[in-house]
């Protein structure tokens, strides 16, 4: 068993509303959760998943200082300013959906990815590029298509770059362990393609209900891309969503070098308990990474708890690496 992180820092959900969205807390519980966490400068970008008392799903961002302190007057109502090409045609709830941020920046460019949840006939997967003084929309949100089998709910792909202006890499599932290629020319879809596919086991690790889903995108630390992912088990309380690591090669093509044998430890002060009615009544325990960078001495991992409240945890490497055990590079196709 892996060690908890100490005193992870817990956000007050009216601390990281936009001011024009504060009087929706008047109205009832107004939900915060499953942030993103991206470096930038001295400081940090945070984005995060807001459920409001109308039932709408809204993203938001906002600054944090050294500190992890949201800085005052920061927050940006993110969505209310997001746009959809006129010269596409989407579900409704699709543009209305704001699910699980997660926050890149390729060379100087900085985005955010959403989805829009689970509806027919098909859910979307966005991708918006954003000002990286305002932290507003820059032109219209792309949608990500892929040319080749896909599934029909389509969430958590996660993106990686070896270099700041080389290629652009997708994990578009984790097992198998399949990666996908895509290109930031144009303004109009994003296309990926398939590259390459490893077949895996988690062997010791209990493989609940599809074993491991998208969670962090990958951070490359001591020559290996690490990553935080979910994993759902069923619990007394409901399903348990906990928070695994695993690591893969830099290089082509890209497979597994180790595999979670225990759940990391992420701190949850909640346990399973709700400050307000579950969002889904079968849903326990939660903690949902979205967002992991080394910063020279420790993890900061930010994730979800219970769907309604961020947080963001310290964990030494060496914790991780005790929640793992390695694995040879085996066929990939």
């Amino acid at each position: 068993m892996t060690t908890a992180p100490s005193n992870p820092v817990i956000f007050s959900g009216t601390d990281l509303l936009p001011s024009n969205w504060l009087r929706e807390a008047q109205d009832g519980p107004v939900r915060t959760f499953n942030p993103a966490l991206l470096r930038d400068g001295a400081g940090w970008i945070f984005a995060y998943r807001v459920v409001a008392p109308d039932g709408r799903r809204r993203l938001g961002l906002c600054r944090l200082d050294a500190n992890l302190e949201v800085e005052d007057g920061s927050q940006v109502p993110l969505t209310d300013f997001v746009q959809f090409r006129r010269d596409h045609t989407y579900p409704e709830v699709a543009t209305q959906w704001f699910a699980d941020p997660r926050l890149y920046r390729f060379g100087q460019r900085t985005f955010v990815y959403w989805n829009s949840g689970w509806h027919e006939p098909h859910n979307c997967q966005f991708l918006q590029e954003l000002d990286p003084v305002s932290l507003l929309p820059r032109g219209p949100a792309r949608e990500l298509a892929l040319q080749g089998e896909r599934q029909k709910l389509e969430k958590n792909w996660t993106f990686f770059s070896p270099d700041d202006d080389g290629e652009l890499f997708a994990v578009y599932s984790i097992m198998p362990h399949r990666i996908l290629t895509f290109s930031l020319a144009g303004d109009n879809e994003v296309v990926f393609r398939d590259l390459a596919r490893t077949e895996w086991d988690l062997n010791t690790y209990p493989a609940n209900h599809g074993g491991l889903r998208g969670g962090s995108p990958p951070f490359r630390h001591q020559g290996q891309y690490w990553a935080f992912a979910h994993s759902v088990h069923t619990s007394p309380e409901g399903y348990r969503y906990a928070a695994a690591a695993y690591s893969f090669s830099p290089a082509f093509p890209f497979a597994p070098t180790s595999r979670p044998h225990a759940p990391l430890q992420l701190g949850n002060p909640f346990g399973s308990t709700r400050i307000n009615e579950r969002l889904n009544p079968a849903v326990g325990e939660v903690i949902y990474p979205c967002g992991a960078v080394h910063d020279g001495r420790q993890w900061l991992i930010s994730y979800g708890i219970n769907d309604e409240t961020c947080a963001i945890g310290r964990i030494d490497h060496a914790d991780v690496v005790r929640s793992v055990e390695p694995i040879s590079a085996r066929g990939s196709s």
